[in-house]
């Protein structure tokens, strides 16, 4: 036996262990043409062992000639494996292979029938090991793997800035496991570097072996597989679109193609200047806060835009431009803001009823000033502030004769009545002085800070008015009121206590004649004999009892 034939089987061994591990990984890039590398290996290191272990030429020759089904079938698919790993997936489909297949075979069936053209060996040099001259067919097809293996290396090698870490591992492993046996190889054949006397390719085999199970090991070849970008690239839903400065669309992904004025061939045009997406170029979206959206109205699609510049690629003002489908969020949004806005109106509406409904509850309907049940809420705190230095005058205010008024003429004038007397008192109102309807034809009237002679002065200039004001169905009717006037805190210190005293000034000054003004304290003076303190013809009653004493 041969000092090499343990090497070589320890080396098919292994090799029968790669394959066994490929067949057991799950699916990934390159698997299966990286185990038909390993099973044309195991098979070339087969036909080595059989050739150094035979003892007549003629075995050897044929063993040497057998040997070329892995010879050729070994590189290319190992170029093919390692290449669909690396993102090439291409190589490795169905065609791919039956053509490497084919290759591999009809390299074979060339060799075995050598004898008759002599197209791969012209010739046997040494018939020990045995060595061979060499003819067209052996440069073509030593050349054709080795250009296989060169490009399978640079394109793979191109890939290693795109990977992620565990990947480059993977793929800077399998480019150890193809370039030793790649290099012994050519040693071989141009400066005929020998190991243990013979070809160094299959002894190097053990590299990849080894490389392969290292990557499998340390590096879960096959197991944690790289996903090749432009796959991603491929699947996403969302449109992509790559753009230069210049408007030049340099690529799309399959999501893009389906947008309105876009297709297979849209990549190698120039956008309009008047595209929505020219706005992007050379736009870093990710800093901005919100991202901006876009109309395709053809589509009737909203379009959420990320936008990314490339200049760490190598792309200076190049950008890249990710569309989101943000059409139902959009919608959902529109309809949330919609239903707001409705809501909000319906809270301006309600807050208007509530107004309303406070209106009515606190104002009087036909005049419009304040009621008798606010009256109770909002006098207690000003006659609480009275004092002698500042006194507030309450007054009670009566319309004379309105019941013959009513009788006479009728509501709807009675009620022009009550109204014109209520704009006349709350047009003469200002600051924090109040004028309610307390009732009738009866109203309250409160005057922060007044004295008796500015109440009376005050009832003075009201009766004035409404002598003066014109109701057309009253024409020629003098209409008039009596009033009862109480100060706080002599008549007392709470609304009880001076609404009461008003009512008693009132009725003194109802039963003095009407049209007159009684404030309360003085209300008893008619009755002792000295006259009441009373204002408009409250002087010429005065008169007329001074005349009738006399």
């Amino acid at each position: 036996m041969s000092f090499s034939t343990p090497i070589l089987l320890v080396i098919a061994l292994l090799a029968i262990l790669v394959v066994g591990r490929i067949i057991t990984s799950p699916q990934a890039p390159g698997r299966v043409a990286f185990g038909l590398a390993a099973v044309a290996s195991v098979w070339w290191i087969a036909m080595v062992v059989l050739r150094l272990n035979s003892e007549e030429l003629s075995d050897k020759i044929l063993f040497s000639r057998l040997a070329w089904f892995g010879i050729v079938a070994t590189p290319l698919f190992w170029s093919a494996g390692f290449l669909d790993h690396a993102g090439f997936s291409q190589v490795t489909r169905r065609l791919p292979i039956t053509i490497m297949l084919v290759i591999s075979a009809l390299a074979g069936l060339a060799a075995l029938t050598d004898g008759y053209h002599h197209w791969i060996y012209t010739g046997v040099v040494n018939e020990e090991r045995p060595s061979f001259s060499h003819g067209w067919l052996f440069y073509a097809l030593l050349g054709g793997m080795y250009l296989c293996m060169l490009l399978a290396c640079l394109m793979s090698i191109s890939q290693l800035k795109r990977a992620a870490r565990l990947h480059r591992r993977q793929m800077v492993a399998l480019l150890i496991a193809t370039c030793v046996p790649w290099g012994c190889n050519a040693a071989f054949v141009l400066f005929e570097f020998r190991l243990f006397n013979d070809d160094p390719t299959p002894f190097a085999f053990s590299a990849t072996v080894m490389a392969v199970l290292f990557a499998q090991h340390r590096g879960k070849l096959f197991i944690a597989p790289p996903i090749a970008r432009d796959i991603i690239f491929s699947i996403l839903r969302d449109p992509i679109i790559v753009l230069d400065p210049s408007g030049l669309v340099l690529e799309t992904n399959p999501a893009a193609e389906k947008l309105t004025g876009f297709s297979a061939e849209t990549v190698g045009t120039k956008l309009p200047p008047s595209h929505p997406l020219m706005a992007f170029i050379a736009r870093d979206t990710q800093a901005e806060s919100t991202k901006p959206i876009i109309h395709f109205e053809a589509m009737e699609t909203i379009f959420e835009v990320s936008a990314q510049p490339l200049e760490r690629w190598g792309r200076q003002g190049s950008v890249m431009v990710v569309l989101r489908d943000v059409t139902v969020r959009e919608a959902a949004q529109k309809s949330l803001a919609d239903a707001g806005q409705a809501l909000k109106l319906r809270l301006e509406e309600n807050l208007r009823l509530q107004e309303q409904l406070e209106q009515q509850a606190f104002h009087d309907h036909l005049t419009g000033l304040y009621n008798r049940r606010h009256a109770s809420t909002v006098i207690p705190p000003v006659i609480s502030s009275a004092s002698e230095e500042a006194p507030v005058s309450l007054i009670v205010l009566d319309l004379d004769y309105f019941k013959q008024v009513n009788d006479r003429y009728g509501h709807d004038v009675g009620d022009k009545v009550l109204s014109s007397f209520a704009s006349i008192l709350s047009d003469s109102l200002h600051g924090s002085e109040l004028a309610f309807r307390h009732g009738g034809e009866e109203f309250l009237v409160v005057l922060p800070a007044t004295t008796r002679d500015q109440a009376l002065e005050r009832c003075a200039r009201w009766r004035h008015e409404l002598a003066t004001h014109t109701i057309v169905e009253l024409k020629g009717v003098a209409l008039s009121f009596s009033a009862g006037i109480a100060l706080a805190p002599q008549a007392g210190t709470s609304l009880t206590e001076c609404t009461k005293a008003a009512d008693v000034a009132l009725y003194r000054a109802k039963i003095s004649g009407r049209n007159t003004d009684i404030v309360w304290g003085e209300h008893l003076d008619g009755i002792a004999g000295d006259g009441p303190a009373e204002s408009g013809n409250a002087g010429d009653r005065r008169a007329r009892r001074g005349r009738a004493s006399l």
